[in-house]
């Protein structure tokens, strides 16, 4: 029987390649036996055979420029660089383990991102094989990559889009040399074509299998995409305008194609400016404001999320805090092109950025957003809300969700003033009055690192109040060089008290009182529910002791009664031990051996013959005979 030829499922890694071959698995297709575990970055299962996917990075690896920057694991480095002579090395080892894997009659196959870069290889060794081609839209790439947590991506983000970039090329390029063998497919479009890829299966790769068990498996719930006119959408174009036209290609050319499904047009901010020189007299209630510090890239996703969640009547204002990063510069040059408001300034940090932006910023209130955190939903019309109904809120903040080298929703707790002067729970990306920073003559410069917590503190002196939102209000990225992370040693954290108290003593003895009294009040609650929990316990020991009391007036009855039956008891053993020994005495002597055989013939024989005659002896003189006789024969049987 001649051998089944692989279905090779690849394309650029966190593109649905692990879905794609989920669906091969489920109606049939042999994925392999020993396939990578499932983890929390892939909780379904990557249906990666270990043995070729160890083999693809081990090629990878040698074909990559030694030393070079990048990530060599997935065969991508500064130059793009893939040694095709050292490829070949490995000819061998690959057609061994195609050996090994091939199988008559039932389909097979295996699945690999790296697999992208290696096409002509396998291509040359496996006979006939088929391929499934997998893209992604690229900024839903670029955001799964981010949390994956590995820092090479974290500390650039611009690899996820040349990364992107150099593997979907490759797929364009094998798509058009082999097209009648392969199946490209945007993962984007899969669901709503699942009976389209049924029949490609079928016709291109003669899978004969019935659309609804690719539906029964289909999952698609940790695929998050963008809206189709997402404004990150346009951002990702003006900055990456190769990645939007690789992907139109790739649609252009697709079995299932993404077309329809995103959309790019030039860039062009709708959000208000502070720039005097527009003709627009209408008020403010939001400014944003965003400092930039060599962070372009990550700059774009802020950008991108003021731009979906900032209700009308918004401003966002961007502040270069004196970048250097050639491709910041490219990014805030694209920015101020498409109309957005930009303060350049040389490099003064945090606190001098975010006073630049405050200071002209035309909103009634403030809200500071990182370059490399991202605003959610609802957060900003729902904290104007609340600003607008109570007056004596100054300051409205929610929970974070961390990605990166973290994960997960950090639940903030209530504003508390002992608390906050202890630690800082309140991020920066909360929205508070305009007010409140002119009150304090605004950020602390002096506070590096910490003087959004320092701005909070002198809030709360001003008898501002603190609303809290019981949900995630932003992404927190949590990168290998975060300020979360340079801020919580100890020794920062003591000397930050320090200033803190030497900048506002009167809110620390304040609060020192209120501390005192709050523990001098616990102490009378505590000492007032212990004389309660005496009272209680004396009267229970009370109780206790008249029936303890009853209980041994009881007993001494029961004491009384015992000793009695116990005399009845040995009365009638001595009397049982008398009659015993009697019996015994009886049953053991001559005479009461006799007795017992007269009496016996007595009235076996004698009284039958005294009833006869009428002349039988009444029962008490046979007794007295019997008694007399008794102990005349005793007296002999003793002589």
């Amino acid at each position: 029987m001649p051998r089944t030829p692989p279905i090779i499922v690849t394309g650029m890694h966190r593109s649905g390649t692990s879905l794609t071959a989920s669906l091969l698995a489920a109606v049939g297709v042999d994925m392999g036996g020993n396939l990578l575990p499932a983890d929390i970055n892939n909780t379904e299962g990557y249906f990666e055979d270990v043995d070729f996917l160890d083999l693809n990075r081990k090629i990878l690896r040698q074909a990559c420029k030694p030393d070079e920057k990048g990530h060599p694991d997935w065969g991508c480095t500064e130059s793009e660089h893939l040694d095709e002579d050292r490829i070949a090395l490995f000819s061998e080892e690959a057609s061994e383990l195609l050996a090994m894997r091939y199988t008559a009659g039932r389909p097979w196959g295996w699945k690999d991102p790296r697999t992208s870069l290696l096409l002509e290889f396998w291509n040359a060794l496996a006979e006939n094989a088929r391929y499934i081609l997998v893209y992604r839209f690229p900024w839903d790439v670029a955001d799964s990559m981010q949390r994956l947590g590995a820092e090479v991506f974290l500390r650039d983000a611009s690899y996820a889009y040349r990364i992107w970039t150099f593997y979907n090329r490759r797929l364009r390029d094998f798509y058009k040399s082999h097209s009648d063998r392969c199946i490209l497919v945007s993962v984007n479009a899969l669901r709503s074509n699942l009976n389209e890829f049924a029949y490609l299966l079928e016709k291109k790769l003669a899978l004969d299998i019935r659309p609804e068990l690719l539906l029964d498996r289909y999952r698609n719930d940790r695929l998050h995409t963008c809206e189709d006119r997402d404004p990150l959408i346009d951002l990702i174009n003006a900055a990456w305008p190769h990645c939007t036209e690789l992907l139109t290609e790739l649609d252009d050319l697709a079995d299932i194609s993404g077309a329809g499904l995103w959309r790019a047009q030039p860039l062009k901010s709708r959000l208000r400016t502070p720039d005097r020189s527009i003709d627009d007299k209408s008020s403010v209630d939001v400014s944003v404001v965003i400092p930039c510090f060599n962070q372009g890239v990550l700059l774009l996703e802020a950008v991108a999320s003021v731009e979906r969640t900032a209700p009308s009547g918004s401003e966002l204002i961007i502040v270069n805090d004196g970048s250097t990063e050639a491709r910041t510069l490219e990014i805030i040059a694209l920015l101020k092109a498409a109309g957005y408001f930009v303060i350049d300034q040389e490099n003064m940090g945090l606190s001098a950025a975010r006073n630049a932006a405050i200071r002209i910023a035309r909103g009634r209130y403030i809200l500071p957003l990182d370059d490399d955190n991202r605003l959610t939903a609802g957060f900003i019309s729902d904290a104007v809300a609340i600003l607008d109904s109570q007056a004596a809120i100054g300051v409205v903040y929610g929970y974070r969700n961390e990605f990166g080298l973290r994960n997960g929703v950090v639940q903030v707790k209530e504003f508390d003033l002992p608390d906050i002067l202890n630690e800082n729970y309140i991020d920066a990306c909360a929205l508070f009055r305009k007010k409140i920073w002119l009150d304090c003559g605004g950020y602390d410069a002096s506070m590096s690192l910490m003087e959004d917590w320092e701005l909070w503190i002198h809030a709360a002196e001003l008898g501002w109040a603190f609303s809290r939102i019981p949900r995630v209000t932003f992404d927190y990225r949590v990168r290998p060089d975060s300020l979360i992370s340079a801020v919580k040693t100890t020794e920062i954290l003591d000397e930050f008290r320090a200033r803190v108290r030497t900048k506002h003593p009167r809110l620390y003895l304040t609060a020192a009182i209120k501390q005192r009294d709050e523990a001098r009040h616990l102490i009378e609650i505590e000492r007032a529910r212990g004389e309660e929990i005496t009272q209680d316990m004396a009267a229970k020991i009370e109780t206790l002791e008249h029936r303890i009391d009853d209980q041994e007036n009881q007993i001494s009855l029961l004491r009384s009664e015992i000793r009695l039956k116990h005399n009845e008891l040995r009365d009638v053993s001595i009397q049982l031990d008398q009659s015993n020994a009697l019996n015994a005495w009886i049953a053991n002597s001559v005479g009461g051996r006799a007795l017992t055989l007269y009496g016996r013939f007595k009235y076996k024989y004698l009284l039958p013959i005294y009833r006869l005659f009428g002349r039988g002896p009444t029962a008490l003189s046979l007794k007295n005979d019997s008694s007399s006789r008794l102990k005349g024969n005793i007296a002999d049987s003793e002589r």
